[in-house]
């Protein structure tokens, strides 16, 4: 009888332990005009910039986030600015967006970007491809895989990103204000 308490204790604890993790994980919330909720779509849009062999594509970005039960991810990306912009195709959609974690790295996160507003979260977009149009035409990180753009989020629904998508540089634009994605409806975390 004894092992049996034993294993049973066992089992409980292993219940309590994961079950506390998995309830203290941060969420997405979006504002819906008149309550924070855990579904619903937000729009991030703001100044970015896709960088090939040189060549730069500045373009303004239009993010579709689409939250699930605190979940998020990019149902939708488009671009425009300019022929090469409208051109760029965002594939493998949709990008899921990872669990927000407390971010404790410089404010500015790198040169040009904004000051950002705590509570600051670092944010992984997942499964990023996009194909970039004539002339650069050639799709990042390829044609065949997909990448990871980290970035970080801040109160104010401001989302700022500096990442390589294999031979692509992809960031959120420095010289045009805001120098961030802003969410519409704001999107916030909630710890």
């Amino acid at each position: 009888m004894s092992k049996f308490k034993t294993s049973l204790l066992t089992l409980a604890t292993a219940v309590a332990v994961f079950g506390a993790t998995s309830a203290s994980a941060a969420s997405y919330q979006i504002w819906n005009g008149s309550a924070w909720v855990d579904s619903g779509t937000s729009h991030f849009t703001g100044p970015t910039t896709a960088v090939y062999s040189g060549i730069q594509a500045p373009c303004n970005a239009d993010f579709t986030v689409t939250l699930s039960g605190g979940v998020a991810s990019v149902t939708a990306a488009s671009f425009s600015g300019s022929s090469t912009c409208t051109g760029i195709v965002a594939n493998v959609l949709p990008w899921p967006l990872s669990p927000p974690t407390p971010y404790s790295g410089p404010n500015p996160v790198f040169t040009g970007s904004p000051t950002l507003v705590p509570a600051l979260w670092s944010v992984t977009i997942s499964g990023v491809r996009i194909t970039l149009p004539p002339p650069i035409s050639a799709s990042c990180p390829s044609t065949t895989t997909t990448g990871s753009v980290p970035g970080v989020l801040d109160a104010n629904s401001y989302f700022v990103f500096n990442a390589n998508l294999g031979p692509c540089a992809v960031r959120t634009r420095t010289n045009q204000a805001p120098n961030a994605l802003v969410a519409n409806p704001a999107v916030r975390v909630v710890p």
